[in-house]
């Protein structure tokens, strides 16, 4: 309730009246009427204060329930508010052994399963190219067994002498058995680039330009649909086998995809090989809530770098591993517009650059592709939040000066090694052969030669 107006009606009139009173009268009678004022006001100043106060909270409600806010307690050392709390992430590790060079390897870009050493779960059409020069640089700088002068005294050449263990291949983790890896003993990472950007560059790098499909809008809608790139980083980076009840993930596969029983799926999956690859990556993942797999893939490894910021995710990983500036060099990588290697036949492709039309545009927007995504995408999200959070825990200003440090570095590379990279093809499309190419094997790390030599200031 509101409090009372009448006790302070008649406060003008009293004032005027003491003008004809005695001096000790008047300050007697002045007294009283700052009491009196005091104890007519207060209420309303008390009650005003509350109003405002009141509205001030049920704003502030309103608007943490308008953006989702969840309403946690106060405490003291509480992690930074700034992350958004709905999407699974991790701090990543510093390693407290730093880089795991364990012997054991003479060959490069080896299939074979690998318990320890230095693991990168390389997903396609990810920028991976970039990484891979990391990886095999590292492994043959870090590796206490190779000969600099490419000989030993068995005068063994470089290729057959011992690198650090190491696996830098495309394949999915449970295939490569990182599940059953020693944690202490290796350091297992991969590669992430958004989805939609990810699926766009496969259709115009394999359907485009390798396989000479035209890309048409009908092209392109066919491919966006092919069963097996839904959760497609999920099945190539998950450690743990979900499925238990194959009967009811089986079921569950034939209505999705129209098929009356088991005998007319196996008829299909006998021609179809995208059907085959995701009926198989189903049968790995069941039913499990995407969250939980999302979760586990980032606690199943010890670092999740990005495409987008590759600069900052490789500065992350070099605090992590305590590894040099010089370790983390590399030079720009084939891209579109350019030639990339390809079979016997013609092992020099042109790579079409990408375009979008306004149909697909809307399709990458619809309730369908982000449907199929969802997985990826949550996941995606996920290594962005870690990354983030790793920066913060490895501390900002210790990070931004380890960063100005490879930007310079970077910029030093790429003068130094202007020229002198020899891949597979040169940028007019020539073929370029093993003997005159400047390349650990293949075409991945070409730049290890200038890269190595480089003398940072």
């Amino acid at each position: 309730m509101k409090p009372k107006r009448s006790t302070c009606a008649n406060q003008t009139n009293k004032r005027q009246a003491e003008a004809s009173l005695p001096p000790i009268a008047v300050r007697r009678s002045t007294l009283v009427w700052l009491v009196s004022g005091l104890f007519c006001y207060l209420p309303f100043v008390v009650y005003t204060f509350w109003r405002q106060s009141s509205q001030v909270t049920r704003t502030v409600s309103v608007a943490e329930e308008s953006v989702g806010v969840k309403k946690t307690d106060t405490k003291p050392n509480t992690p930074n508010t700034s992350f958004d709390t709905s999407i699974p992430s991790r701090v990543w590790e510093t390693s407290r052994s730093g880089f795991p060079c364990y012997s054991g390897q003479k060959r490069l870009m080896i299939q074979e399963p690998a318990h320890d050493g230095f693991l990168f779960q390389r997903p396609m059409k990810v920028g991976s190219t970039t990484m891979v020069s990391v990886v095999l640089r590292l492994a043959h700088n870090r590796s206490p067994w190779l000969n600099r002068d490419n000989t030993t005294n068995d005068s063994l050449p470089i290729n057959q002498q011992l690198k650090c263990v190491h696996r830098s291949m495309h394949g999915d983790a449970l295939g490569l058995e990182y599940d059953k890896r020693d944690r202490s003993k290796s350091f297992l990472f991969s590669l992430l680039r958004h989805p939609t950007k990810r699926a766009i560059s496969q259709f115009f790098h394999f359907d485009v330009s390798f396989y000479t499909v035209q890309p048409t809008d009908a092209a392109f809608l066919e491919f966006l649909r092919r069963p097996y790139l839904e959760h497609n980083y999920l099945y190539d980076l998950m450690v743990t086998n979900y499925t238990k009840n194959l009967s009811a993930v089986t079921r569950a596969f034939l209505r999705r995809h129209d098929f009356s029983n088991e005998t007319e799926l196996k008829k299909a999956m006998e021609w179809s090989k995208p059907l085959t690859r995701a009926y198989n990556r189903r049968m790995k993942i069941g039913k499990t809530h995407l969250t939980k797999v999302v979760q586990d893939i980032l606690d199943g490894y010890d670092f999740i770098a990005i495409t987008e910021r590759m600069d900052e995710s490789l500065v992350a990983m070099q605090m992590l591993l305590n590894l040099t500036t010089k370790d983390i060099l590399y030079t720009r990588a084939r891209s579109s517009a350019s030639f990339s290697n390809g079979p016997k036949k013609n092992p020099c492709i042109y790579i079409q650059p990408s375009f979008l039309t306004p149909t697909i545009k809307d399709y990458l927007e619809s309730p369908e592709w982000q449907h199929m995504i969802r997985g990826d995408l949550l996941l995606y999200k996920a290594a962005n939040a870690s990354l983030d959070r790793t920066i913060e825990a490895l501390g900002k200003d210790k990070f931004q000066q380890n960063f100005r440090a490879f930007q310079a570095g970077m910029k030093l590379a790429e003068n130094h090694c202007k020229g002198r990279v020899q891949s597979t093809c040169s940028e007019g499309g020539d073929y370029i052969p093993p003997e005159n190419r400047t390349c650990y094997i293949w075409g991945e790390a070409c730049d290890h030669e200038c890269l190595n030599d480089l003398v940072l200031s």
